[in-house]
């Protein structure tokens, strides 16, 4: 993942789950992305951060909103939608409504530092 200095998002590596934005075959195989391309699925969301775990990405936008995309089968990627779906969409639940400041994920997780008006 690259973010631009305009908050755009490339990706490039091997997709092996069929992001849309590559027009890969899915879970059957991988297609091998060398060139950086625009995630279009984010335009109008100004990125400053992008962490990336074994199976998932996540982003953070300037305004303090995670979102999530690629494999994510039994809701695992924070935003109750099918498994297949893997355009990026926002979180949901206990970090809807909270600011969050940073994000960093491991394997299979995503950790996220958040920011409220009463302090820590």
């Amino acid at each position: 993942m690259l973010i631009s200095d305009s908050g755009q998002v490339y990706a490039f590596g091997k997709d092996t789950y069929g992001d849309p934005e590559f027009g890969a075959p899915g879970p059957a195989g991988a297609t091998n992305v060398t060139t950086p391309r625009l995630v279009e699925s984010l335009n109008g969301v100004f990125v400053v951060q992008a962490a990336i775990g074994n199976f998932f990405t996540a982003v953070l936008s300037r305004e303090g909103h995670v979102y999530t995309f690629s494999w994510g089968s039994d809701a695992r990627l924070g935003h109750q939608t099918e498994a297949r779906d893997q355009k990026p969409q926002r979180l949901k639940g206990a970090l809807e409504n909270v600011p969050v400041v940073q994000i960093a994920a491991g394997y299979c997780y995503l950790l996220a530092r958040t920011c409220q008006a009463s302090g820590m």
